[in-house]
């Protein structure tokens, strides 16, 4: 001990004698320099890792750029510009109520709800996506399901001793959603469970927690990545925001699918969650869910596949004889699926299911409480009180519909995305994005502005969805398409023969704010007017 102690105290003597050249400004100053520029390194290594070089450099020079007086304040008047330009198409709130009437209108509410209604626009078959029955809204499946939240409208599935026909309708909606989706399998593991949810965002977002926290318990991770393509959906970006997972981007390949080499150079010991698209919303494309699945399996992570779109068309389409990958639970590797019924399962909006592979997986998606005075609490989903009514009529969408009529849909709507498809290649002036897999058609342009095309056809009453990398639009096919493919055919040559013809900006287009979006090297502004353009919206 004697030993130790004097060895000790050599050691101070020299250290003493060392730092003695040293002042002591010297001596506080420099450790916290030190600390400053390794994480300002830190900090450049991983923006580096995680946006490229090109666009770390772009993003530092303009915040230098910044800095210098005038520009920021000329930066934020020409963005407000822009801001109020996006918002000249938007509706003013002149009228708009802000208080309670002093008396009631009692049960006159609803003529004036049925005369504000006539101010939206006309939808019907002029949407991509947005409204998959067909029909009119007060007649066939539109009547049914509408029936059918009415009835069950007061419900609420968090009181599951009280209205146990919603929790039973929840079950039985979750376990044939599942079966769709390989439950009945072998490969499965036969444990497949779930929830319904309120959408494919909240679907997302509770795969991403509980993938989280099951590798938190599982593997110690407590700085949480996930890997997506550029081409998956903004909800991804939405659950990395909400639940602190950094986000590696990779790019799609030259068939505009995940690069799964991207993929496998990107994980480390921090990932938990790697993402594949069943289709990619953007262009209809299957990712190789198969070789995402062998990744998942060999370093042991989470593997969520988004079948939002593709979910209540893709199992029927293949049943039909449709050349499809693999993409659901008979994957080795799936540890989540997410699936809305609001769409091609037809069931009002507001439904869509999660599915796990097991228990153990979905047992973190749950928040129970023990410590509150008003009880003991548990909750599955993102929200506690759930509409009952949403889940009755999803229910009664499937029930009403079944296998044939599910099958005859995807038969209709899988033609007429082919039409489309063929129609798109018949114009010379477009070319369609990759080989669509679904009901989603992309298509861009190297002749004319594509965004000033879609402005064209917005004038026609048509409302597509823009895209960027590469600049395109998309049709998302739905049944009330199927009987005005060739309008839409013409009605888009002729909308490219104009472009072709007149080119330039039309007034009060938004081709422009889209095409200065896309080229615009600063990210973060173009975060920022969406921002801006939202809080003047909402």
């Amino acid at each position: 001990m004697a030993m130790m102690m004097d060895q000790i105290d050599r050691w101070r003597d020299s250290a003493n004698s060392w730092l003695d050249q040293y002042e002591p400004v010297a001596l506080v100053v420099v450790p916290i320099i030190s600390i400053v520029i390794a994480r300002a390194v830190k900090s450049a290594i991983d923006g580096v890792a995680e946006k490229g070089v090109r666009a770390t450099v772009v993003e530092l020079f303009l915040r230098l750029v910044k800095l210098v007086p005038g520009v920021k304040s000329y930066i934020d008047a020409e963005k407000q510009k822009v801001v109020d330009q996006m918002q000249s198409n938007k509706s003013n709130r002149d009228g708009w109520m802000t208080e309670l009437l002093e008396m009631g209108m009692g049960s006159g509410v609803i003529e004036t709800m049925k005369e504000k209604k006539m101010n939206d626009v006309a939808w019907q078959g002029k949407c991509s996506g947005t409204v998959y029955i067909a029909g009119r809204e007060s007649e066939g499946h539109f009547s049914l399901i509408n029936e059918a939240c009415s009835m069950f409208a007061h419900t609420n599935p968090l009181h599951i001793d009280v209205f146990q026909s919603v929790v039973r309708f929840e079950a039985e909606v979750v376990a044939m959603t599942a079966a769709l989706l390989g439950s009945k399998g072998k490969a499965s593991g036969g444990q497949i469970c779930g929830n319904m949810t309120s959408g494919g965002t909240e679907s997302i977002l509770l795969a991403i927690k509980s993938s989280r926290d099951y590798m938190k318990a599982r593997r110690g991770i407590t700085r949480p990545e996930m890997i997506i393509a550029e081409s998956a959906h903004s909800a991804y970006d939405k659950g990395a925001q909400y639940f602190n997972i950094k986000i590696r981007r990779v790019p799609v390949n030259s068939e505009f699918k995940v690069d799964v080499k991207a993929v496998r150079r990107c994980i480390n010991r921090n990932t938990i969650l790697i993402v594949g698209s069943a289709p990619g919303y953007p262009h209809g494309i299957i990712d190789p869910i198969e070789e995402l699945g062998k990744l998942a399996s060999k370093y042991g992570v989470c593997f969520h596949v988004d079948l939002c779109l593709g979910g209540f068309v893709l199992p029927f389409a293949r049943k039909l004889g449709y050349a499809l990958p693999p993409f659901d639970f008979t994957v080795q590797g799936v540890t989540s699926i997410s699936t809305d019924v609001h769409k091609y399962g037809l069931a009002p909006k507001g439904t869509s299911v999660v599915l796990y592979r097991n228990h153990e997986i979905r047992k973190h998606q749950f928040v129970a409480v023990t410590e509150w005075s008003g009880g003991l609490y548990v909750s599955p989903t993102i929200a506690g009180s759930r509409p009952g009514g949403l889940i009755a009529g999803a229910w009664a969408s499937m029930i009403s519909l079944g296998l044939e009529g599910y099958l005859e849909n995807t038969r209709q709507i899988m033609e007429a995305s082919k039409r489309i498809q063929k129609g798109v290649k018949e114009i010379p002036e477009l070319f369609v994005i990759g080989k669509p897999d679904m009901t989603i058609v992309a298509f861009g342009s190297n002749v004319v502005d594509i965004f000033e095309v879609n402005d064209v056809m917005s004038s026609k009453g048509w409302h597509l969805n823009a895209l960027q990398r590469p600049n395109s639009i998309h049709i998302c096919v739905t049944l009330q398409h199927v009987p005005i493919v060739d309008e839409f055919l013409q009605d888009l040559e002729s909308s490219v023969k104009t472009v072709k013809q007149n080119p330039g900006p039309m007034k009060g287009g938004l081709a422009p704010i889209y095409g200065a979006a896309g080229r615009m090297p600063d990210r973060g502004m173009v975060g920022e007017l969406l921002v801006e353009l939202m809080d003047g919206t909402c």
